[in-house]
């Protein structure tokens, strides 16, 4: 037992030994209990370690740690399946939509292989099949959420722990830039904090999701105390965001902040029209500095510039183009373009809508196009139908999420990092939950034989009787 622990990962000393065996022990548990008790567990571990994926690195060195989140998933579905919960009242097209499009992608997978002129996707010794598999787990979040959950107090609770784990999430990332100089901007300064290799735009791109979901429920009347928690978790949030220097992540902040002003949180007008025409004096310099940076001039009367990042940005833009052009249907297959070597070391196209352009064709774009839609519209719906305060404001945050996703994928792919949008998936699965409880506690219809007939002359309502000639 002792070799077990005899490795590089607890090499760093006895404390960190001993929380990674404890967070390994409380997932084992965990597990068991979801397996066993209840099947929410299972959910409720998930949303809180699939973004911290440099905690998830400590728990590679125990048995099975490395796979620890296949292990929780396939509990909670276990789980589900051993002890269903009630069907959901309001049936949704989401989850035949999610089976289509994973069979899609498996087929283009194949076409892929044929491209590359590699081996076919049959078994988890081919590296595609391996990516195409971990990309899955993601729609499998919504499933396992979508079996479990049933009540508001589950959905209040996963709200939380997603809330805790962005201010966790903060906290790594502010405390690993201690001693950074932030008065002008500097590259050096980035950092991914715990979503580790999703990078310094991942880690924004996860920040201005769950602060356009989770914005919305400061308009909740009562719990005066969880709004003031959430506002903290949002003001540290927003910290990170606009200290990630990522103009991606800026632009989703502004275009999700302006739909829940017009919407549903009018009083956002005012601090977005404050930015909006003083945002030199009200932003900090090392903010103005990246912002203003997107152009050079180089000299009085000469044309402005993208800087070197936009401009390699471009680059590869115009490649994934040309790449189209070649292959414009189906496109190369799915997950073909970092096995390309197209430009230098690059293995990805830097805008999620031109890698599925690439390579799954315009069908493939389309569908995208429809999922995101879909999902926004899921969200946008139980807001207008919704007569509970709690699930109005889930759609809206939802949907709010889903506008910020859309953007910050323009730039750069951040719709298979399962640390960046794990929490897009859970929630899906909570607002299917969500539409269900809407549907159920909405006032049924009465009866017609309990109306009273009613004849409209004139614009009055008169009763049958005061209406006949005696």
């Amino acid at each position: 037992m002792t070799s077990l622990f005899a490795t590089p990962e607890f090499a760093a000393g006895a404390e960190i030994g001993l929380r990674a065996i404890a967070l390994y022990g409380c997932v084992i548990l965990g597990a068991l209990l979801t397996l066993l008790w209840k099947q929410e567990i299972g959910i409720y571990l998930l949303a809180l370690l699939l973004p911290l994926q440099t905690t998830r690195y400590h728990l590679h060195a125990f048995p099975l740690g490395a796979n620890i989140v296949d292990i929780l998933l396939l509990c909670t579905i276990a789980g589900a399946l051993l002890r269903p919960a009630p069907s959901l009242r309001r049936k949704s097209v989401i989850g035949g939509f999610l089976v289509g499009i994973a069979f899609f992608y498996y087929i283009s997978l194949w076409r892929g292989a044929f491209f590359l002129d590699g081996s076919l996707p049959l078994w988890f010794d081919n590296v595609r099949l391996v990516d195409y598999k971990n990309f899955m787990v993601m729609p499998l979040l919504t499933l396992a959420a979508a079996l479990t959950l049933r009540t508001r107090r589950q959905l209040a609770i996963v709200l939380a722990i997603c809330a805790a784990t962005a201010f966790a999430v903060d906290l790594s990332y502010l405390k690993s830039s201690i001693g950074r100089d932030f008065t002008h901007y500097s590259e050096v300064t980035r950092d991914a904090g715990p979503l580790g290799y999703a990078g310094e735009n991942g880690l924004a791109a996860y920040a201005v999701e769950i602060t356009a979901f989770l914005l919305p429920f400061l308009a909740l009347k009562r719990h005066a105390l969880a709004k003031a928690a959430l506002l903290v978790v949002l003001i540290a949030n927003v910290t990170c965001v606009l200290f990630s220097y990522s103009r991606e992540a800026y632009l989703a902040l502004a275009a999700s902040l302006c739909f829940l002003a017009v919407v549903r949180l009018r009083w956002l007008l005012v601090p977005l029209l404050l930015v909006g025409i003083a945002w030199q004096a009200v932003l900090p310099t090392a903010v103005q500095e990246r912002v203003s940076m997107t152009y050079s001039q180089p000299g009085e009367g000469e044309t402005p510039k993208l800087d070197a990042s936009a401009q390699e940005r471009v680059r590869l833009w115009a490649d994934a183009m040309a790449l189209f052009h070649e292959n414009p249907i189906f496109g190369v297959g799915f997950l073909t373009y970092a096995h390309m070597d197209r430009v230098g070391a690059y293995r990805d196209t830097h805008n999620f809508y031109l890698k599925m352009l690439v390579e799954t064709g315009i069908i493939g774009l389309l569908l995208f196009l429809s999922q995101l839609l879909l999902f926004f519209r899921e969200g946008y719906q139980l807001f207008r139908s919704a007569t509970d305060s709690f699930l109005s404001l889930f759609g809206i945050g939802f949907a709010a999420l889903m506008l910020a996703a859309a953007i910050v994928n323009i730039f750069g792919d951040r719709w298979m990092f399962i640390q960046v949008d794990s929490n897009l998936w859970i929630l899906l699965g909570c607002l299917l939950c969500a539409s269900s409880l809407a549907v159920a506690e909405s006032p049924a219809p009465e009866p017609a034989e309990a109306i009273p007939a009613r004849i409209k002359t004139d614009g009055f309502h008169l009763a049958p009787e005061a209406s006949m000639v005696r």
